[in-house]
């Protein structure tokens, strides 16, 4: 590999080629704008490295591969719904390595190549992202806590028509905003009593916290960092740490309040269940103009719609289906059966029109009641198998 030359990157234009850290590593991928030249001086800054080598020997824009050994890449042609287990391992070892104070390279461009790769799997097929969030069983809490929260940041700026260098800001911050709280989690997701005195001022602590954390580790861009430090302000004064309220708390600080208050509630620890993705939904929507923004948690709601990808689903005629994507323009679900109504598993799921009266929702089942499901589930998004028709 070489090492990458500031000319060689010019502000709000895709990388001609993927880059990595001095270990392989990669950061971003080939595509990706930069467009903040911050990031551009922080490249430089680093010592980031292409596997393009040119050729001193003939042409100046005459580009060769480099046939050294570099750490694997996301393959593109993997499928998004296994590509969010990719990166739920990736942010579990992140977590894993910050606990024992034994990172191998800058934090700050960790956060980025995880947000470039969920951004850009937001982009290969949101449904098939957030219905693996969803599913998610294996990873830890916190881990899938800030997946989802970060990939409902992510579409919501989309909708509010932020442009790639500020939605990287958000995703980044997403991402980052517990890290304060990695040392006493494991015991969180266990305890089945209230916090303790000592736990409620670090959980009310860990923005702040956070932030210096972060620093220590060598993020310094402002945004971020403002936007972990408010994320649990709320409209009325009733947040934390600085009880900001009204407009004095930034719409991006908002956006990640709402989107980490929904992740926290559909998200089951080992202590309880998470709640159904309509409850939490309503209860948001309901609260939308008192704690957060209610145009904010409107647009949620059309984002995710009530029955979001993942939703395990009852149909009237006994049938256990999966939601597996958002609703159609027309406003047809897209509901795949699994189990047939005397609890045996289909060989393919099959697919059930919702205007049939027998193929309605009646119900919501947990997917940690439905754990023998999984095979089915990987099929019908991993295309193992030829999905029928029905």
């Amino acid at each position: 590999m070489r090492r990458v030359k500031r000319n060689e990157l010019i502000l709000n234009q895709p990388l001609p080629w993927s880059v990595y850290d001095d270990q392989g590593r990669l950061l971003l991928r080939a595509g990706y704008v930069l467009s903040i030249p911050h990031h551009i001086d922080l490249l430089i800054e680093r010592g980031v490295m292409t596997k393009i080598v040119r050729d001193e020997g003939g042409s100046a824009s005459r580009m060769l591969i480099s046939t050294e050994p570099v750490a694997p890449e996301v393959a593109v042609a993997e499928p998004v719904f296994a590509r969010a287990g990719t990166l739920a391992l990736t942010l579990k070892r992140m977590h894993a390595h910050l606990l024992s104070n034994t990172l191998q390279q800058p934090l700050e461009w960790m956060v980025l190549g995880l947000a470039s790769e969920l951004a850009r799997a937001c982009t290969d097929d949101a449904d098939a992202f957030l219905a693996a969030l969803h599913l998610d069983r294996q990873s830890p809490y916190l881990v899938v806590q800030q997946l989802l929260g970060a990939t409902l940041v992510e579409l919501s700026a989309r909708v509010l028509g932020l442009d790639e260098g500020a939605r990287l800001t958000l995703c980044c911050a997403a991402l980052t905003r517990d890290l304060a709280l990695l040392p006493m989690q494991a015991q969180l997701d266990k305890q089945t009593t209230g916090l303790s005195a000592e736990q409620q001022a670090q959980v009310r602590a860990h923005p702040e916290r956070t932030v210096a954390w972060l620093q220590q580790l060598g993020v310094t861009d402002p945004r971020w960092l403002r936007l972990v430090r408010q994320h649990h302000e709320r409209s009325d004064g009733s947040g934390y740490p600085q009880a900001l309220a009204g407009v004095s708390i930034p719409e991006g600080a908002r956006l990640i309040a709402l989107a980490d208050s929904y992740a926290a509630m559909v998200t089951p620890r080992q202590n309880r269940g998470g709640q159904y993705p309509h409850t939490a939904l309503k209860s948001l929507f309901l609260d939308g103009e008192r704690l957060y923004n209610a145009t904010l948690a409107s647009s949620l709601v059309k984002i995710l719609s009530m029955t979001p990808p993942g939703s395990l689903v009852r149909l009237a005629n006994g049938e256990l289906a999966v939601v597996r994507s958002r609703p159609s323009a027309d406003g047809q679900n897209d509901i795949w059966s699994l189990y047939g109504r005397d609890g045996m598993p289909f060989l393919l799921a099959l697919r059930r029109n919702t205007d049939n009266p027998d193929h309605k929702i009646i119900g919501y089942v947990r997917v940690e009641d439905c754990r023998s499901a999984a095979p089915v589930l990987n099929r019908l998004w991993l295309n193992s198998i030829e999905r029928s028709k029905a």
